[in-house]
């Protein structure tokens, strides 16, 4: 196998052997550069240093100064209702990530050497890729039609499958990783050369701002969007930080006593939600936060019966869905009520996301078996 995938694949095993360090204790069973064109964006507003490559390792502030005040919520947990119905399943040849087209009429499953684009409800194949040796999958679109590959993790190539178009990017700098907007209209990447994040006008090919500014002392890090067009997320170990897109500006860091195993930001762009353990009487148990990420305020946190990987918010706001070893729960925001959905009797829940309308969950059994759930109101 090539260099590039030998790198990458090394980074994201390494990545996920911190994030389940201690994985043994939070499933416990209690109630988870660039040349840059001259642009006129700002400085972060919240640091007096521009780093110049790869900078020096930084202490962070320890947890006493800058973990927030405990918040005890109440989260009884919701009469069991029959609003989650299943209505289809599908099981993939393999594990991978699997995402919503944007008009719902199909789903993209993004494998380690492959890329497929299935129609929904029927599954019927659309488009399917086969990653060559020389090369690493980045991402799609939210539209499924234009992903995202690379030969050198220097240079991003872009071919829109629908149209039969490609489209060449040079990023003059060594990334780990890219991802789409939510929108589809810019490309970020994760720059391996500094602490850095270029961010890619997918018509123009032009760099719109290099956001800059995170500094941690942790070896990785990972830069990636939430559910909003307007910020991208900052994450490292236990730490993580939102920058807004615009304006460079880089809000309070937000610590965590253990790695941060998931999170997702509302399309709102108001909620920031996080997965970790956290010290409770001598005992870490898995737990869940709510943050205001523009003051780092923690609004809300409860602790769950296991590990939470798979964190999403709904398309309204309203609900947040959480992967719980082998089962599913809905936390309502605004009565702050638990309540547990779907239990698999066979299979670990890597992942659960919305249809983009709201009205369908859809959860992937070890990135592998898919089932939908009709949710009714």
């Amino acid at each position: 196998m090539k260099l590039n995938k030998r790198v990458l694949l090394i980074f994201f095993v390494g990545l996920l052997v911190l994030s389940s360090c201690k994985r043994t204790n939070q499933e416990t069973e209690t109630v988870t550069l660039t040349d840059t064109p001259d642009l006129s964006y700002p400085a972060p507003l919240q640091t007096d240093s521009q780093m110049s490559g790869y900078p020096a390792d930084i202490k962070e502030p320890t947890l006493e100064i800058a973990y927030p005040a405990p918040i005890v919520t109440d989260t009884p947990p919701m009469e069991e209702t029959e609003f989650m119905e299943l209505i289809t399943e599908f099981t993939l040849d393999q594990p991978a990530r699997v995402e919503w087209c944007t008009d719902q009429t199909c789903i993209s499953v993004i494998g380690y050497d492959y890329l497929k684009v299935l129609s929904y409800p029927d599954f019927n194949e659309l488009f399917s890729y086969e990653i060559a040796e020389n090369e690493f999958l980045l991402d799609i679109s939210p539209d499924g039609k234009t992903f995202a590959t690379t030969n050198n993790n220097e240079d991003l190539q872009l071919r829109n499958w629908d149209l039969d178009t490609e489209k060449f990017i040079p990023t003059s700098t060594f990334f780990m990783g890219a991802e789409f907007s939510p929108d589809g209209s810019k490309i970020i990447v994760t720059s391996i050369d500094e602490w850095g994040a270029p961010i890619f006008d997918i018509d123009t090919a032009a760099q719109m701002v290099k956001l800059t500014g995170f500094e941690t002392a942790a070896p990785v890090y990972d830069v990636r969007f939430g559910q909003s067009n307007d910020y991208a997320i900052w994450i490292a170990r236990g730490t993580i930080q939102v920058s807004e897109i615009s304006t460079n500006q880089l809000f309070p860091a937000i610590y965590h006593q253990d790695f941060i195993i998931g999170f997702d930001l509302n399309a709102e762009g108001t909620l920031l939600a996080t997965s970790a353990a956290e010290a409770v009487n001598n005992e870490f148990l898995p737990t869940v936060f709510l943050y205001d990420f523009k003051s780092g305020e923690l609004t809300q946190k409860f602790t769950t019966a296991k590990a939470v990987y798979g964190m999403k918010f709904s398309p309204d706001n309203s609900k947040l869905a959480l992967s719980l070893g082998n089962s599913i729960s809905l936390y309502d925001l605004e009565t702050q009520q638990v309540a547990n959905q779907f239990v698999s009797e066979t299979e670990a829940i890597s992942q659960v996301f919305f249809s983009p309308d709201g009205t369908i969950l859809v959860s992937a059994g070890e990135g592998l078996h898919l089932k939908f759930f009709q949710l009714n109101q």
